[in-house]
């Protein structure tokens, strides 16, 4: 082999290759594979999520347009909070934010002592309607539960605008429910302002065919 000039030997050419960083010629490793998996598996989840919420939503929207007809409103609420959310004691009152009172516009499976004390305002349902906004007990253990709230679960404001024009009270749950879910309070957000649109407007056609 000659030299060159200076007695040094030629450059050597080295072939040099890149491998994958995974070290498997561009085949996902199991890590890698177990992380799209999962993340497939979160996405479907999703997915089935919101066209489980969709179905709930659905089918309380379809049942108030139907009691708009009928004029059934408060008995629609009390259906879609014993179908879809599950409670079978429920109290729905009117609310007339200039004097602050409350009136009872439909109850079921509630004692009569209970929607009493309920219809003066005491505690969660008063407190629900003054700072217009729905009121969870378990959500809020530092306050104390006044006896007739024992069996409470939560207090929904039903608000029009910037009014509240009633409260509901969800007393006990079913016994195969052992409290809310995340698509119940969906569910119950949907109230708010739905159940209050519907109200309001039963409110409005009783005024109209009112003597």
């Amino acid at each position: 082999m000659r030299g060159t000039e200076n007695g040094s030997r030629p450059p050597v050419e080295v072939e040099c290759r890149t491998e994958p960083a995974n070290g498997s010629s561009g085949v996902p490793s199991r890590m890698e594979e177990l992380r799209i998996r999962v993340q497939r598996h979160s996405l479907r989840e999703q997915l089935e999520r919101h066209h489980f919420l969709l179905e709930r939503l659905n089918a309380a929207i379809a049942r108030l347009i139907v009691a708009l007809e009928h004029g059934d409103v408060c008995e629609a609420i009390g259906e879609i909070i014993a179908n879809l959310i599950g409670s079978e004691e429920v109290a729905i009152f009117h609310y007339f934010p200039l004097v602050q009172a409350f009136k009872l516009a439909w109850s079921s499976g509630v004692e009569a002592d209970v929607l009493r004390a309920f219809g003066s305002g005491a505690g969660f349902l008063g407190r629900a309607a003054l700072a217009q906004t729905s009121q969870f007990p378990e959500r809020q253990l530092n306050i104390p539960l006044l006896s007739h709230e024992k069996k409470l679960t939560a207090c929904i404001v039903l608000k029009s605008g910037d009014e509240v024009v009633g409260v509901i009270a969800i007393l006990g749950l079913l016994p195969q429910k052992s409290c809310l879910e995340w698509a119940d309070f969906e569910l119950l957000k949907f109230l708010e302002v739905n159940g209050a649109v519907a109200l309001q407007f039963q409110r409005l056609q009783q005024e109209q065919v009112a003597p």
